[in-house]
């Protein structure tokens, strides 16, 4: 049985690019799922308080955001590749979707779809957010959103003209799944690819991967796979000083810039380079964890 577990959620259009990613690879995975909305005691006991979806576990290494976890698949899977190719844009192609294209996507598929959206639903986001999320609100942000999501997806459709079959050359790349998810969700809320062929054809190319082979599994099962193993050691050296003056071995808290309110974590520094941050977090469910994350998107500051 594969060690990959992934909590997740089938509407969450970030588990659809992990998912996407182990079908592009086709790999084993086993498949936990989580609540939509909180409370999540099952994930959070494994984080150490983050309970954004989705989450890798390897034992009791837990990746948050997929930026880190679709770079641990790559480091542990490497063929087929998935790695940012050499004289392509694919990186400024993901970050530019992190930033612009997704929330516009996000705009466009909760107001299409804002009547038959959950209260519980609404008042959960609104938490991540620290702002309110009304329905009226959502509703009337719709003709904007799709306007400005059909100018964007029209720059990919330029860009797609080329003889290469994904926006990152002969093989996908970390563009590819960061842009196939966001226009996943769209789809989702109905929006239509039909005035763009080659994003349709390169949307079908994506997801065509399937999502490898996926085993249903329980979050008991995952949390006794964390109490029975022991954090894997470091595979970086860290570079320090860091720019942030922390130290080893000294606490602190990482919080996501984005939809952050009420996930920190506290736990040890016991990793930080350019790249990411590693915790030490004593889960009373599930003992010594090691909890990682990006640099980039997270504020790390001392607890």
């Amino acid at each position: 049985m594969s060690d990959l577990i992934l909590h997740h959620y089938k509407e969450s259009p970030y588990a659809e690019k992990v998912r996407t990613l182990m079908g592009h690879k086709g790999i084993a995975w086993q498949s936990v799922t989580v609540p939509r909305i909180a409370p999540k005691p099952d994930l959070t006991a494994l984080t150490g308080g983050y309970r954004k979806v989705p989450v890798l576990q390897r034992g009791a290494d837990i990746f948050c955001d997929t930026r880190l976890i679709c770079a641990e698949i790559e480091r542990l899977h490497p063929a087929p590749s998935a790695a940012a190719a050499q004289g392509h844009f694919g990186a400024v192609i993901e970050h530019w979707v992190d930033v612009h294209l997704f929330a516009k996507a996000v705009a466009y598929t909760f107001g299409r779809n804002a009547d038959h959206l959950p209260d519980a639903l609404l008042a959960d986001r609104a938490a991540l957010r620290g702002a309110p999320l009304e329905r009226e609100a959502l509703k009337a942000a719709v003709p904007l959103a799709e306007q400005e999501l059909r100018r964007h997806l029209g720059w990919v459709e330029a860009g797609l003209q080329a003889p290469s079959p994904f926006v990152n050359g002969k093989h996908p790349g970390p563009g590819d799944f960061n842009l196939y998810a966001t226009v996943w969700f769209a789809v989702q809320g109905r929006f239509d690819l039909t005035p763009f062929p080659a994003l349709s054809t390169w949307f079908g190319r994506m997801q065509g991967m399937g999502h490898g082979q996926r085993a249903d599994s329980t979050p008991e099962a995952a949390m006794a796979i964390a109490a029975e193993s022991r954090p894997r050691p470091l595979t970086y050296e860290s570079q320090l000083p860091d720019a942030s003056g922390l130290e080893l071995g000294q606490m602190v808290c990482v919080t996501p810039e984005l939809l952050g309110h009420g996930t920190s974590v506290r736990g040890e520094l016991v990793g930080i380079d350019g790249e990411r941050v590693s915790l030490l977090v004593l889960s009373e469910r599930c003992g010594a964890l090691h909890v990682h994350f990006p640099r980039q998107g997270y504020r790390l500051m001392a607890a």
